[in-house]
């Protein structure tokens, strides 16, 4: 796909987000709705947008693929984890903001906007590689994440954190992959129309969260401005010059750096609210990101198609 065309596919989601923003404005969209549609998205429509994504008769090739993808997460998921060790350690941040930094880092929002975009510039088997690929996101943010951004948690992981939807409809669809099941069709039809609402829906809940979030303190706080540099810019770039020493398929090499050039995780304000750690941090820190996003998202894919 052309730059071009891609840019006018971002502009398309940048629209329903502009929407939810004027909705959330109007207040048409509080925080009941938010919850509501999160918890729809969450627990519905994108294990089915997963599901049916990885509807593909079995092939070595992809299986492959998506080996080198989870060696590949398993790595950078390291990197970033350090990385936001280093920074927090370097600017002497302490809890409970350094959970929230840390997190930041971190976890990008591979849910509300890495997935359709993904969508976009590679089609339904972007959203089946990047569905492998963010197990990795799946296992850390439910137990190292949790520990982040609760300041009070007793720091041991709870394993059970683990059966949540990103990883029972990966194992779903990895089990319809590998033995290649064939969904009836009203099943698939019923799950991929299900699936194909994430993206608007998505796109209104971060839009209303824009619009609900309070501007006025992020321009003065220099640890939130460079640590969406750190996000949107510096680990983007640091995935492409990496992974271009590598002879890998296109898709390989592209899923990493898309999901990794996403903004901040729209999970983070809502754990932050759920265990009374500092809210208002992570909410001006999903609104920021997300922000900036939509100026560095289409530098970040012309950068990867160029590069």
């Amino acid at each position: 796909m052309e730059f071009t065309a891609i840019s006018n596919q971002v502009l398309v989601l940048f629209i329903l987000l502009v929407i939810g923003f004027i909705l959330r404005k109007f207040d048409l969209m509080n925080d009941e709705l938010n919850k509501g549609l999160s918890n729809l998205i969450i627990y519905v429509t994108l294990p089915a947008l997963i599901i049916t994504s990885m509807n593909y008769e079995f092939s070595q090739d992809k299986l492959n693929n998506s080996i080198k993808l989870l060696i590949i997460g398993f790595f950078i998921y390291i990197f970033m984890i350090l990385l936001s060790l280093l920074y927090t350690k370097i600017f002497h941040i302490e809890e409970p903001q350094r959970g929230v930094y840390q997190f930041l880092i971190i976890f990008a929002n591979v849910g509300f906007m890495g997935y359709p975009i993904v969508e976009v510039i590679f089609g339904k088997i972007g959203v089946f590689y990047a569905a492998i690929y963010n197990l990795w996101f799946n296992i850390i943010l439910w137990t190292l994440g949790i520990i982040l951004i609760n300041p009070k948690h007793d720091k041991n992981i709870n394993f059970k954190n683990l059966i949540n939807p990103g990883t029972v409809s990966l194992l779903i669809g990895f089990i319809i992959f590998i033995f290649s099941i064939k969904l009836p069709q009203p099943i698939y039809v019923s799950l991929d129309r299900l699936g194909a609402s994430t993206t608007p829906m998505a796109m209104l809940v971060v839009g209303s969260l824009l619009g609900d979030a309070k501007i006025g303190e992020i321009f003065t706080n220099k640890h939130l401005i460079i640590t969406t540099l750190i996000r949107l810019i510096i680990i983007p770039a640091i995935l492409i010059m990496g992974l271009s020493l590598f002879k890998l398929p296109d898709v390989v090499k592209g899923i990493p750096v898309v999901i990794g050039s996403m903004p901040a995780a729209a999970n983070m304000a809502i754990f932050a609210r759920k265990f009374n750690s500092d809210y208002r941090l992570a909410s001006q820190g999903v609104f920021f990101t997300t922000l900036v996003s939509i100026g560095t998202i289409p530098l970040v894919i012309f950068m990867l198609l160029n590069f």
